[in-house]
């Protein structure tokens, strides 16, 4: 009567109990939710890829609007055959210089090209210092004009750096967009529409910059949401062929599309967005939903088949799989809810996001399914080549190779010796392999495509004339005339001395100061052109004149390039150009930034007041990143394990557990790094978010497996035979889970993002380890060891039956 009074108490007859409201309230949340769900975004905000309170990020948000943001377009014309002093490629330079000042969302003040205003030359005539545009209003209409043109730029190379290529064989126009609203579909779509009209047959373009690398996941986002389509059919074909002998095959797509519902319409409510290149986050998400459906059904039949009584099967369904369930949920969650704490607003919110859609599943899964399964009619056999399959008793080849791997962790021998040394060595190569992995990027270029890509191809083309990043150095100074403003001659000769420096050291391209483009050559100019003047003025008056002549014979807006806060001199800008943002590059610019601190300002007391920060720019936000991810992973990982660690511990009521399950999950998750090292793919923004899933994506394998050994020995079966039966019936519905999972995955395989071809294959690759290690691995290990935890139902069983003989 104890027994029955406990039973009558247990979750599953609760649930029923009171089904319908339950339902009916589920449904509604579900409605409600579906209703947010359908108004969720596809947008990209560039500045949410980074952590928001870093320095680097904070001095990028402080002076983005002075000295220029991170939405650099760069376009590269070049001809074929000649040079651009020519009528029509000059024609060409001038009219995409208008265009691009039509594009949506372009900073009209922050266009520059040989045909823009606010690309000049001076020039010194007694009693006055001339700045002359090279080419604006009007473009040559003579071929005297034209040489004349071609002599003007080569006598002043340093003006036309950054437009013009050194062989005179490509122009450059260069445009800064406002990221706020910025609509990367359109804006994608104008460009290439540009490119299409000016190209012909001497002339070819070239485009680089963040917008270009956003717009193409929208260009490819149609061929993106065809493979999503294609890997939910191929999803639904093999949970067909897994489950389909039973007429309710389909329960767990309904309860994995309800779990989805919630996850989206969570996701709308809190105005997250998702980025057309992660679209593969949400899929693996549903993904997880539904395999957890599949886990609780495939038990369901076991129990269907045993008490042949849908509702005791229900109950019994939801009391025997809701601890395992439990626990595959929270070490789920773990694996994606810790990135959260990055300070990294997109991984916040794949995070927070991830999390709620992963624990809908709980609600879903273990409330809702039961309870729909008690309203359907008792699922019926159909008699095809499946249930026929399963219904042979070893007169297949199948079947034979199903029984001899049922029966290598319990046959003691060389091969469950050599499985279980296998998987210790794995580990030990994992962990070798996590110390050594790689932090951001390590190549030029976006490794979010291919190489041959358009985009990487592009960049490569433009990385031959032009530094592709750009990273600030800010100087915080007080104001003019103190001697120690920006225009004082000591902190004047200090950014003097930088440049050379930093090119010495071999890592940036170029380093553009105001104390380079204006101070030295207007001073120069200032002594009749004689070249022992350009430099640095020794007084701070001079130099406070030689600023008001570059801000009086410049374009609006030039002087806020270098001065934020114009007329004050109280912060300065100095540009650093880099070829890439690679993670060695950033780091060895970092260190060679500090050394020069160190020992050529902070010394020196004539510097006692300038404060020097580093990095800004689009490579200060990388460098923000990498410093983050760093640290990220190890929190990830760290808090997962012990997550894990917890909850094994508590559900089995062992310390050796928690153990057990730490070492499986380092084992079949480390060999992540196995993988990345081997294919060259560090930790970026990226790869964190699908990592960290993955972590949580097969360890559940494991615990479903252990779970229902332990149930089979507390039923009576020795270890060994727990050990067979979970491996039949369990471990057949895991790797109908892996099989489901892995089906959806490969189809994005064949993505035109490397991304997604690169995170695919390493699912795919933590799946299959994760498989192995919890059927396999772990159940040999047990068998083997007969640890406590399992051991001691069977000591129990044993004095029960003793009892009851007695």
């Amino acid at each position: 009567m104890a027994g029955d009074g406990k039973k009558s108490l247990s979750l599953g007859r609760i649930i029923l109990r009171y089904r319908l409201s339950l339902g009916l309230i589920l449904i509604a949340i579900t409605i409600f939710m579906l209703y947010w769900a359908v108004n969720v975004q596809i947008a990209t905000k560039f500045e949410n890829f980074f952590p928001s309170n870093h320095e680097n990020t904070l001095l990028y948000r402080k002076y983005s609007y002075r000295y220029g943001g991170a939405q650099t377009l760069v376009m590269l014309l070049r001809v074929k055959h000649g040079d651009i002093y020519n009528y029509s490629t000059l024609g060409k330079i001038r009219d995409l210089q208008n265009e691009m000042n039509r594009l949506p969302g372009v900073d009209h003040n922050e266009i520059f090209s040989l045909a823009s205003y606010r690309v000049s030359f001076a020039r010194a005539e007694p009693g006055a210092i001339i700045t002359t545009n090279f080419m604006y209003p009007t473009i040559p209409n003579t071929q005297a004009q034209l040489d004349e043109l071609r002599r003007l730029i080569r006598a002043h190379r340093e003006a036309v750096a950054g437009v013009v290529t050194p062989d005179d064989k490509g122009a450059v126009i260069r445009a800064s967009f406002n990221e706020e609203g910025l609509d990367y579909d359109k804006l994608f779509h104008d460009i290439n529409n540009l490119v299409a009209r000016y190209s012909d047959s001497n002339t070819e373009i070239y485009v680089a910059g963040q917008p270009v690398i956003s717009g193409w996941g929208y260009y490819y986002l149609p061929r993106i949401t065809a493979i999503f389509v294609i890997s939910i059919v191929s999803m639904l074909t093999l949970l067909y062929l897994s489950l389909g002998q039973r007429s309710s095959w389909w329960a767990p797509i309904l309860t994995g599309s309800f779990s989805a519902i919630w996850g989206l319409g969570f996701v709308s409510l809190m105005g997250y967005n998702f980025d057309p290149v992660m679209l593969v986050i949400p899929f693996i998400l549903t993904a997880r939903d539904l395999s957890h459906g599949i886990q609780w059904q495939g038990r369901y039949y076991d129990e269907l088949d045993r008490l042949d009584d849908k509702l005791l099967a229900c109950v019994a369904t939801t009391d025997e799989m809701l601890p395992p369930g439990l626990l595959s949920i929270l070490a789920d969650i773990a694996g994606i809810i810790f990135i959260a704490l990055g300070g990294i607003p997109v991984l916040k919110q794949i995070g927070l996001g991830g999390a709620v859609w992963l624990a809908s599943s709980l609600t879903m899964v273990f409330v809702f399914q039961p309870i729909f399964m008690s309203y359907l009619p008792r699922p019926r056999i159909r008699d095809n080549w499946l249930s026929r399959l399963k219904r042979s008793r070893g007169d297949n080849a199948l079947s034979r190779f199903i029984h001899a791997i049922t029966r290598i962790p319990v046959t003691p021998g060389p091969l469950r010796a050599g499985l279980l040394a296998f998987g210790a060595l794995f580990i030990a190569w994992g962990i070798g392999s996590g110390l050594r992995a790689r932090i951001g990027y390590d190549a030029p270029g976006t490794p979010l495509y291919r190489p041959d890509s358009k985009v990487n191809q592009d960049m490569a083309e433009i990385g031959k004339f032009l530094p592709m990043d750009e990273g600030w150095i800010v100087l915080d100074t007080p104001d003019y005339p103190d001697p120690q403003s920006s225009l004082g001659p000591n902190v004047l000769r200090m950014t003097n001395d930088l440049g050379p420096y930093l090119l010495a050291k071999g890592d940036v391209a170029g380093v553009i100061g105001f104390d380079g483009v204006a101070i030295a050559p207007l001073n120069q100019m200032f002594h009749n052109g004689f070249p022992k003047f350009r430099k640095v003025p020794d007084g701070t008056e001079l130099g406070g004149n030689l600023w008001y002549m570059f801000l009086g014979g410049t374009a609006p807006g030039e002087i806020e390039r270098f001065f934020a806060y114009s007329p004050h001199m109280t912060n300065s800008c100095i540009r650093v150009l880099l070829p890439d943002h690679t993670y060695d590059r950033l780091n060895r610019l970092r260190a060679d930034l500090d050394t020069f601190v160190a020992e050529r300002v902070r010394p020196d007391p004539k510097l006692s007041k300038v404060r020097v920060h580093y990095l800004g720019g689009e490579a200060g936000l990388f460098a923000a990143a990498n410093d983050v991810l760093k640290k990220l992973d190890l929190i990830n990982i760290t808090f997962v394990l012990a997550v894990i660690y917890l909850c094994c511990a508590f559900t089995f009521r062992s310390p050796v557990a928690g153990l057990l399950f730490i070492v499986s999950c380092v084992m079949a998750n480390f060999g992540a790094f196995v993988y990345m090292n081997a294919r060259d793919i560090g930790l970026t923004i990226d790869t964190i978010p699908v990592i960290s899933l993955g972590i949580g994506l097969g360890v559940d394998y494991g615990i479903y497996t252990v779970a229902r050994i332990r149930d089979e020995v507390m039923h009576g079966s020795s270890i060994d035979e727990a050990v067979v039966t979970a491996l039949r019936t369990t471990g057949a519905a895991v790797f109908s889970t892996f099989a489901v999972m892995v089906g959806g995955i490969v189809p994005w395989t064949f993505s035109p993002l490397l991304f997604h071809n690169e995170m695919s294959v390493l699912l795919i690759f933590l799946m299959g380890t994760n498989m192995i290690a919890g059927v396999l691995i772990l159940p040999a290990y047990i068998a083997w060891r007969r640890p406590r935890f399992i051991a001691r139902y069977a000591a129990k069983s044993t004095m029960q039956v003793a009892a009851a003989g007695a």
